[in-house]
């Protein structure tokens, strides 16, 4: 039996019914990948955690660690089981590499230049048009989307959370996935501040409005003078 479709009429805005709510990107770490820093007043960076780099250190090094132990162990006898092995074992860098360059690549918000980014390419200004997945103007962001998935697998299972951009359109780019639930929804709140943007969590039927809004986002739903919602209010921020 498929789920029930997600009911978004207790965020009270037009733009939050035509969202979709269902996960954007599939999957999520089981662990707190990346951590909000605030530079300044107009920039923002995530920084990669400990635990990411951790995870893709297994895989960069892990390899080497089993090529002495079977080399020393005379495990192999022909040519071929050498040759296979090291095709093999290949695979296990290759993909840490890609881990650790992910981890490392610079994730920020950029005010100055009017852009979010995830690239060791800085965009030249905000006149600079581009199609660039992961390039994104923050005059194009609507709002922030908070969304759950349960992750099951042979060995775990647990929710992962996702932080998403919503544009005026219903359109939705992933920011960050995993399963620090308290982490996503702090550092969401700083970043609804930051642009300006209601955020919406799913996970509640909650929604935040920053205390300054976005001149070019409208809507009718009340907020107090500290930036929630009258009817709905977050606590223990």
């Amino acid at each position: 039996m498929k789920p029930a479709p997600f009911d978004a009429s207790a965020f009270q805005d037009p733009l939050a019914d035509k969202t979709a709510w269902h996960p954007q990107a599939r999957g999520g770490a089981n662990f707190k990948t990346r951590k909000l820093k605030e530079i300044s007043s107009s920039e923002l960076h995530y920084k990669g955690s400990v635990g990411g780099l951790l995870f893709a250190l297994v895989f960069t090094i892990m390899p080497s660690i089993f090529v002495v132990f079977f080399f020393s162990g005379g495990f192999f006898e022909t040519e071929g089981e050498t040759k296979y092995f090291f095709l093999f074992i290949l695979v296990f860098p290759a993909v840490g590499f890609y881990l650790m360059y992910i981890h490392l690549r610079p994730v920020i918000f950029d005010k100055r230049i009017g852009y979010f980014y995830k690239s060791f390419k800085k965009p030249v200004n905000s006149f600079q048009r581009t199609n660039k997945k992961n390039q994104i103007e923050l005059d194009t962001i609507a709002a922030l989307q908070i969304i759950s998935e349960y992750i099951r697998s042979k060995n775990s299972s647990y929710t992962s959370y996702e932080l998403n951009f919503v544009f005026e359109d219903g359109e939705r780019y992933n920011v960050i996935d995993h399963a620090k639930y308290e982490s996503i929804q702090k550092e969401a709140v700083i970043i609804a501040e930051f642009l300006g943007v209601p955020l919406w969590d799913a996970t509640n039927l909650q929604t935040y409005h920053p205390t300054h809004r976005k001149k070019s986002i409208d809507t009718d739903t009340p907020y107090d003078s500290a930036g929630y919602d009258s009817t709905k209010r977050y606590r223990d921020m």
